[in-house]
């Protein structure tokens, strides 16, 4: 087994564990517990990090092209974010809701079991390295906006309901969630576009046509549809609050859609 295999396997080890104690923490608000996970996660992020520079050296690219590698970086974007934000910001909560989706990431990568799986030399080049990561990029502030979209819910929904439970006291007001939410998709937005034009310019350089009648880059289009639509209703039309947040979970919906399935089961190209 190659070293950095056993590398992900420790990682998996140690995420899992951090998940439960934030768990824990979630149901009952146990600040020690909190501290722990804090700690572990700090150590996933060093091991996913020596997981990739270990991979780079095994197979002689960027490891950020198979389906393995771009769902594990997706998921040290979530942790880095996840500790970088509850380092500056101490957001209750927050820490527990970003890693069930990186977990989840994790989970994924174990089912489909892909850890050795290279790819050939017209699958790399610096252009697609750039490609792949300023979309990840996106989507990884897309589901940081996803995140506070579903806190902004639920509190919304306990404010309205008049509970003052234990939860409500440990989220952020509404307000501060719906200036994160506008911030990430604000990022995020640009990053997915550029990343898009890097992809069409590597193709195009690669192969000498443009992709177009494929599934992948067509919903991609639809979803930075989306996203635009919601900056305008922000902005210009006045919407705000629930139906602003509803709107960003239907749209990070197709995130995942575009990433785990389209991608996978209906793109021509985009299916290593």
């Amino acid at each position: 087994m190659p070293k950095s295999l056993l590398m992900y396997d420790l990682m998996v080890f140690f995420y899992a564990i951090a998940v439960v104690l934030y768990f824990l923490d979630f149901i009952g608000h146990r600040r020690t517990l909190n501290r722990i996970a804090f700690g572990l996660l700090a150590a996933v992020w060093g091991l996913q990090t020596s997981f990739f520079l270990t991979r780079m050296t095994e197979v002689g690219y960027v490891p950020l092209v198979t389906s393995f590698e771009t769902t594990l970086f997706f998921s040290w974007l979530l942790i880095s974010f996840s500790l970088v934000i509850n380092y500056f910001y101490k957001i209750d909560l927050f820490a527990f809701f970003t890693n069930v989706i990186g977990f989840a990431m994790v989970v994924f990568d174990l089912v489909t079991g892909e850890g050795s799986v290279r790819v050939g030399e017209n699958l790399q080049g610096d252009l697609l390295v750039l490609h792949i990561t300023l979309a990840f990029l996106s989507y990884a502030a897309f589901s940081i906006s996803f995140i506070f979209s579903i806190m902004y819910l639920i509190q919304s929904k306990m404010l309205k309901e008049k509970r003052w439970n234990n939860m409500f006291r440990r989220m952020p007001a509404l307000d501060k969630l719906d200036a994160f939410t506008y911030r990430l998709i604000i990022v995020g937005f640009p990053l997915l576009l550029v990343a898009m034009i890097l992809g069409v310019s590597w193709y195009y350089t690669q192969f000498g046509s443009v992709l177009i009648l494929d599934a992948k880059p067509l919903v991609s289009v639809v979803l930075l549809g989306l996203y635009v639509v919601w900056l305008y209703l922000r902005t210009a039309s006045g919407w705000s609050g629930r139906k602003l947040a509803w709107w960003n979970v239907a749209s990070f919906g197709l995130v995942i859609i575009n990433y785990l399935f389209v991608g996978t089961y209906f793109s021509g190209f985009h299916s290593w």
